[in-house]
């Protein structure tokens, strides 16, 4: 498909989202790394503490009003994991998938004319949302020139599936976000400029 490396980010006790991923992914012939995701909910206070994880102080969930769960908490992890390896690798751009994502039909060709696109075009990159729930949807969002089926991101929720190269996954991993932890739906807006607050 053109990309360094395809992730797909998993729980080790859902393989039936496992399996159903795999499956998909190999009817569209995307070959991908299984990684296996931090489980939150199973991680203790020393455990966290040991990772030198500081929560951002104050942080309550903007819709329900809680400070992060285990589950977020295990889900930033997973993702800050893969930067990890892309920087360690020196991966150019990858692919990044939560296994409970549902796929569009003709993802796969729509994913490549995206690439060959921005590439023609020269343009540019960081993080590509290929999978997300938008949350600012009174407003349309400012298309990108000449690229089909890319806009430019508004304030967007959940992290199904996105494309980072290299230097958005330096940039990630320079904000040194486990010494202010948030999930990562709020971490990926703040970072681009898109949070509303």
């Amino acid at each position: 498909m053109g990309f360094d490396e395809v992730f797909m980010i998993n729980l080790k006790r859902r393989a039936d989202r496992r399996e159903r991923m795999l499956r998909t992914l190999h009817e569209q012939e995307i070959a991908c790394k299984v990684v296996e995701a931090v489980d939150g909910k199973a991680m203790n206070s020393s455990e966290v503490e040991a990772l030198g994880i500081k929560m951002l102080p104050g942080y309550k969930d903007p819709y329900h009003g809680r400070p992060l769960t285990k589950g977020e908490l295990g889900c930033f992890l997973s993702h800050y994991r893969v930067w990890e390896e892309i920087v360690e690798r020196g991966l150019g751009k990858s692919v990044v998938f939560e296994d409970d994502l549902r796929f569009e039909i003709f993802f796969k060709r729509r994913l490549m004319n995206l690439m060959d696109d921005l590439e023609e075009e020269g343009l540019g990159w960081d993080l590509i949302y290929i999978g997300r729930k938008r949350m600012q949807v009174e407003q349309p969002e400012r298309s990108v020139p000449h690229v089909r089926n890319l806009v430019e991101a508004d304030y967007s929720y959940w992290t199904l599936a996105y494309v980072v190269s290299l230097r958005g996954a330096r940039k990630l991993l320079a904000a040194q976000p486990l010494s202010k932890m948030l999930p990562v739906d709020e971490f990926l807006p703040i970072m681009f400029n898109k949070h509303p607050v």
